[in-house]
């Protein structure tokens, strides 16, 4: 009759399983932090890309216009003039709509107050994450074309107009981003930039010195 020894686990097998164990449950930690951070910048990063095609909309429109932006036409050549003393942001982006391959860029993914829409006839209002900025034009590279809406003089957000004449108070609310503080902003020129706070405030007081004694205006959503 053939006996069969049964090992058992040693001292160095059990240290190697607990290894492997403490192993796995670490990287299963890190996997977990890193999509935790990974989603917010993936956020971010969307958001800038979306203010690009937004820059570019404004840029292709003003172009067929005299290179000037909706709130500088008046609504019998098919801009905004009219209407760019109303708190209504939506509508600078609808005569727009023609430059936009869908309204869903104008809705940005950090957004929980707005509702992601492909569909024009939607309301826009309930859909736009970005202001308009009423003071840029082709010849104020510097002035803010459009940017996300949570940017304020006090606390909380704002909606309707804004006219910026001291650049103490203004600031990114909680809002937007995961609350960091931070938000993007499309200046005329086309480019698109991540600012804090502070620097939000250096840009607009660049964009005050070339407007000459009158305020960053924007509409706010």
């Amino acid at each position: 009759m053939n006996r069969h020894s049964i090992s058992a686990f040693t001292k160095v097998d059990m240290i190697i399983v607990v290894a492997m164990l403490v192993t796995l449950a670490l990287c299963a930690v890190f996997a977990q932090r890193s999509a935790r951070f990974a989603q917010p910048r993936a956020a971010r990063v969307n958001c800038v890309s979306q203010l690009k095609q937004v820059g570019l909309a404004f840029r292709m429109w003003a172009y067929d216009h005299g290179d000037r932006f909706p709130w500088q036409v008046p609504a019998a050549d098919g801009g905004t003039k009219e209407f760019a003393h109303l708190p209504n942001a939506a509508v600078h982006y609808a005569v727009v709509s023609n430059e936009f391959h869908s309204p869903k860029i104008l809705t940005c993914t950090s957004d929980k107050k707005r509702i992601r829409t492909h569909s024009w006839t939607a309301p826009l209002h309930k859909s736009l994450s970005y202001f308009a900025g009423l003071s840029s034009n082709e010849g104020q590279p510097a002035a803010p074309l459009a940017g996300d809406r949570h940017v304020s003089t006090n606390s909380s957000a704002i909606v309707g107009s804004l006219a910026v004449e001291d650049t103490k108070l203004l600031r990114w609310t909680t809002e937007l981003h995961e609350g960091r503080g931070e938000g993007n902003v499309c200046f005329a020129d086309g480019t698109v930039v991540q600012l804090s706070t502070a620097d939000l405030r250096k840009s607009f007081n660049a964009a005050l010195e070339l407007l000459t004694n009158q305020p960053v205006r924007l509409v706010i959503p």
